[in-house]
């Protein structure tokens, strides 16, 4: 049965301001394009549901930028790029919705984007953006889902492992493959490059279609775990200590308040700090802290020893002084102070290209370069030489990443060891999993120096 009239009407006025939230912060990754970075989080002023609707539509725009790209170049006389980033904006949004949102009726998502065209770029860019997105609406109105991805260039592929058959052959062939993986899986060229000739096609096509799966809230719990009144918001992950939260999120700090050992933290990211576990260390320094999340875990697995945390943003270093308040063994310096004493260990979880981390990062596929990953190894590198300076005699070095490339990881120890060393501890993890298995990539080696 359809809605009644006035509550359809507020229905698209609620929807319509979430799509004003996504497209305004869509022009600026136009603006930026490849040198994308996260948007603000500001939602205020959006309930609940249009701030869901808002950040999705937001994410899926820009997790399948070159999908909805090729897929609107069907239907443009040139490359989107060099329409104006508000055009680019309202097209992308608009067609993110009908691809991927199958629960969108198409004529509010057509509906919507030509009302925003004519707020946020002019009043006669309307009939373009309704021709175009009723072109797009037509293909994928005759699409279905199919169970299961193989590259093919009527197959979009979806998180879940199946796909969107498409009526046409659209994409690009699958061979060449690192080309149909571009458009399939929005994953940039140089890098889809970099993995194959590394890995092949299997896990090539494995780790690109790991960067458009939708990662879980995940919790880092205390041992034994007591759910409490949550329980049914909660599913256990496959890593010990670890669950995934399928509550709203206004619940969720309420179930991080119920005990101190609880955190949003990737089960990959807690295991550089767990790699510490054997070691005594009576002073610890988290270089490179950001909001807090590895210091908590330092101060819980090692409540004997002093933590001092520091971060070069000014606003990281405020958002740690806030999350580890309550922590009477962590202090919060400035990090030109980080060398006035020694440590017996010091974390770095060093600035990296977030490879590992894509599928929950998804603007940070578009910067990586060559260049850009030569100036984070040149970066990571400073931080080492500078950190080894303020170990204690026999002093452990813990360093840690959220990327899977080898210049930022297992090269960068192999340097740290030719100078002397032992090596204590090493792990690669690579994203795997699909929703409640789902796990990032990260890196991490314990060195005692």
């Amino acid at each position: 049965m359809s809605k009644p009239v006035a509550e359809q009407t507020t229905q698209d006025q609620q929807d319509g301001t979430a799509r004003l939230w996504a497209a305004q912060r869509l022009i600026r990754v136009a603006e930026q394009f490849p040198l994308v970075q996260p948007p603000d989080n500001d939602l205020s002023g959006l309930s609940s549901a249009d701030a869901a609707l808002a950040l999705a539509i937001y994410r899926t725009t820009v997790q399948r930028w070159f999908t909805l790209q090729h897929l609107l170049e069907q239907h443009l006389s040139k490359q989107i790029r060099r329409l104006e980033p508000s055009m680019q904006a309202v097209l992308m949004s608009g067609a993110a919705q009908l691809v991927f949102f199958d629960r969108l009726p198409a004529y509010a998502v057509v509906d919507e984007s030509v009302r925003l065209a004519h707020q946020l770029i002019r009043p006669n860019a309307k009939s373009m953006v309704n021709a175009v997105l009723r072109k797009v609406d037509r293909l994928v109105s005759k699409a279905k889902r199919v169970d299961r991805w193989t590259p093919d260039a009527s197959l979009i592929p979806l998180p879940s492992g199946g796909a969107i058959q498409l009526p046409d052959a659209v994409l690009p062939p699958a061979s060449p493959l690192d080309k149909h993986l571009v458009v399939a899986t929005s994953t940039p060229l140089r890098l889809v490059r970099e993995w194959h000739q590394r890995w092949g096609d299997e896990k090539t096509v494995q780790q690109c279609l790991q960067t458009i799966q939708n990662p879980p809230t995940t919790i880092a719990v205390e041992s034994p775990f007591l759910p409490g009144p949550h329980g049914n918001h909660i599913r256990p992950h496959h890593i010990d200590n670890t669950v995934t939260w399928q509550g709203p999120s206004e619940l969720l700090r309420d179930f991080l308040a119920q005990h101190p050992a609880r955190r949003v933290q990737d089960a990959a990211s807690v295991l550089p700090v767990q790699s510490t576990s054997d070691i005594q260390p009576k002073a610890i320094l988290d270089y490179c802290a950001g909001q807090g999340t590895k210091t908590r875990q330092l101060a819980l697995l090692h409540p004997d020893a002093q933590i001092t945390a520091t971060d070069t943003h000014p606003g990281r270093r405020e958002t740690l002084r806030e999350a580890t308040d309550d922590l009477a063994n962590v202090h919060v310096i400035d990090p030109s102070r980080a060398g006035d004493q020694s440590y017996d260990l010091i974390l770095l979880d060093v600035p990296c290209s977030n490879t590992g981390v894509l599928a929950r990062r998804p603007e940070a596929r578009y910067r990586f370069s060559q260049q850009s990953l030569g100036e984070l190894v040149k970066l990571q590198r400073e931080i080492i030489n500078q950190a080894k300076a303020w170990l204690a005699p026999n002093g452990v070095l813990l360093y840690a990443t959220c990327s899977i490339e080898p210049p930022e990881n297992q090269n960068q120890i192999k340097k740290l060891l030719r100078t002397g060393g032992e090596l204590l501890h090493e792990h690669q993890q690579l994203p795997s999993g699909i929703g409640d298995t789902y796990t990032d990539g990260s890196y991490h080696a314990l060195v005692r120096i």
